[in-house]
């Protein structure tokens, strides 16, 4: 009996293996999901990238209701909505050296008002982390 169970278990005939591993990855299918990225450009983002994403960024928060603060000392919560008004490069980005290759550390200058209806714009001093998506384009970390 204990023969007969053992010649069962090592029968030739097993069943296929179905789902996604029974699909074998064709070198076709390999070079079409390569083919879709792009190599890492050598220079680092410029500044009507950056200006774009910033804008992009300021225009997400808007879009979410803005931003909830409370004072500290009275406990007053309030909702500022800042308002973007210029975007420039304060000086070349950071490569940081244990990041992936293609991020960046990007130090800006904007002019940006939190008064209601964008009244007295000041500069100040942000940093933004871009990176390279293999898409093509400059997105922000």
């Amino acid at each position: 009996m204990s023969i007969a169970l053992l010649a069962s278990g090592c029968s030739k005939s097993k069943p296929e293996p179905s789902g996604i591993l029974a699909v074998p990855l064709t070198t076709a299918t390999a070079t079409s999901e390569t083919a879709s990225v792009v190599p890492v450009p050598a220079e680092e983002p410029s500044e009507a990238v950056l200006r774009e994403l910033a804008f992009q960024m300021y225009d997400q928060i808007e879009k979410a209701g803005g931003l909830p603060v409370t004072m500290t000392a009275t406990g007053k919560s309030l909702t500022l909505h800042p308002k973007l008004f210029e975007v420039r490069k304060e000086k070349n980005c950071d490569r940081s050296p244990r990041a992936p290759a293609g991020w960046y550390e990007c130090h800006l200058i904007l002019k940006l008002s939190l008064s209601p209806g964008g009244r007295d714009p000041s500069e100040k001093g942000e940093r933004m982390g871009v990176k390279w998506d293999p898409k093509g384009e400059w997105v922000l970390q």
